[in-house]
């Protein structure tokens, strides 16, 4: 490891074993930022028993991200250890492109970015306002049906239905992915130990909770099965209908196929967690920042009624003509970067960035976080400015490279499409119909909790009273 060290950037000094994740605290975005301004925007960080190269700024990243050399990822990650086979998002080479050639295309037969898609997500959003309904204008945790909304997005995509609140399976496969994701930077850790220790430590069961997988795994393995028994290749519903009629072909032509029910699975696991985690997030922070600047709330409000008015639901085409709640969206992304730490790739031969050389299989750390508050790209990156993303008269919304909350390049996040899709319709839904206030004072602190996705570290308890 130490004539490894020698070959890649300078940076700080760790452990023997453990690294130095002990020193990056319950913040590690923000301590690997601040470690930029002695190492600068470029260095090595050794996490677990791997050395790990950092970007740390919008020039490193794209300087990366635009280079083939960076398109890997490790032999094994936090989800990899969880199961025993990939998934599109920690497959490599000609497997990963295939893969991920084969999703898009299962989606955009689906209806993927079209309104048929919309129409779905509108439907489930009439489930969560009656909820809130229901409320009366008191107090809720938003968060409490924020999670079965958003996962019943990928539940039909999947699966092609959705799965009642209260459905006793869906509850425990939610709580393990909400639990999952608070955990995840033990588990990251974990994953950065020898794979023999890590899934010896995951097989104990004190990290994970195992009736949760166990109820995860029973959900996947069920509706696979059942879709294997009804497929009708020339009606796909869904995208295990989409999968398993791809793998038909497939396995015709080449019975050693990478198409398997394993991958499907695997899959259809990552969709999920990856899916609804992340959109529901980003909708929170949206919420309570609209609760902690009323007057941001009030100009969407305007733009809401002049544009849609309160006798429809709004589409995604909407957005063309509401330039300054796109802007809001746009700054909740960057200002609360939903996914701080870009997920671990791994370099497939000898490459360079900014002058720096990294030797191949070198694992590789981008800091979305640094290039969200990049002062070289953002004016007073600490403040929440909407205006940034507007032109001077506020008529347009600016296109900035550097805003990257999807990642960048070749392997940004496969599910981009649906995620702009449903956070612009659960915004806009909700604040057609309530004002939003928070229950408390504690609520508007704004304070995070690094996870799977920089979540709220308080319950977002909020007040939603109709408009008309």
């Amino acid at each position: 490891m130490i004539q490894e060290r020698q070959r890649l950037p300078s940076g700080p000094v760790g452990l023997p074993v453990v690294g130095y994740s002990p020193f990056l605290g319950q913040h590690p975005h923000k301590a690997i930022t601040k470690l930029g301004d002695k190492y600068g925007s470029v260095f090595t960080l050794q996490l677990g028993v791997n050395n790990v190269v950092v970007l740390n700024d919008w020039e490193a990243a794209r300087d990366a991200f635009n280079k083939d050399a960076f398109l890997g990822k490790p032999l094994h990650t936090a989800f990899t250890v969880l199961t025993e086979a990939k998934s599109l998002i920690d497959e490599n080479g000609d497997v990963w492109r295939d893969q991920r050639r084969s999703a898009l295309q299962v989606l955009r037969d689906l209806g993927f970015g079209k309104g048929s898609m919309e129409e779905r997500i509108i439907d489930e959003i009439s489930y969560l306002t009656k909820c809130i309904d229901e409320t009366n204008g008191e107090p809720m945790d938003i968060h409490e049906v924020l999670v079965p909304s958003m996962s019943n997005n990928i539940s039909h995509l999947l699966f092609g239905h959705r799965f009642d609140y209260n459905e006793p399976r869906r509850k425990i496969f939610d709580k393990f992915l909400d639990e999952t994701s608070s955990r995840f930077s033990i588990i990251g850790t974990i994953a950065m130990s020898p794979i023999w220790f890590s899934k010896i430590f995951f097989k104990l069961g004190n990290i994970i909770n195992r009736s949760g997988f166990d109820a995860m795994v029973s959900i996947f393995e069920s509706e696979i099965s059942s879709h294997r028994k009804s497929l009708d290749t020339n009606n796909k519903r869904d995208y295990i209908d989409g999968y398993l009629a791809e793998m038909e072909v497939r396995q015709r032509k080449d019975p050693n196929t990478h198409f398997t029910l394993k991958a499907l699975d695997a899959n259809a696991r990552a969709f999920f967690g990856a899916g609804s985690e992340t959109v529901r997030t980003t909708t929170e922070w949206l919420l309570l920042l609209s609760a902690k600047y009323s007057e941001h709330q009030k100009r969407i409000h305007e733009e809401i009624d002049s544009v849609v008015g309160r006798d429809r639901s709004p589409c995604y085409a909407d957005r063309l003509h509401m330039p300054f709640t796109q802007a809001f969206i746009n700054e909740v992304m960057r200002y609360k970067t939903t996914i701080p730490v870009n997920l671990m790739r791994r370099t497939t031969e000898d490459t360079s960035v900014l002058g720096h050389f990294i030797p191949k299989d070198t694992q590789v750390l981008a800091n979305i976080w640094a290039v969200h508050n990049d002062p070289k790209v953002w004016h007073k990156p600490q403040e929440f400015s909407p205006k940034r993303f507007l032109t001077s008269d506020d008529k347009e919304v600016i296109k900035i490279d550097a805003w990257i909350p999807f990642s960048y390049g070749k392997r940004n996040c496969v599910g981009e499409t649906l995620g702009r899709v449903e956070v612009f319709l659960y915004f806009v839904s909700l604040l057609q119909k309530y004002t939003i206030s928070a229950a408390n004072d504690e609520v508007l602190t704004l304070e995070e909790r690094f996870g799977l996705s920089l979540q709220p570290k308080h319950k977002p308890i909020l007040i939603f009273n109709k408009r008309y």
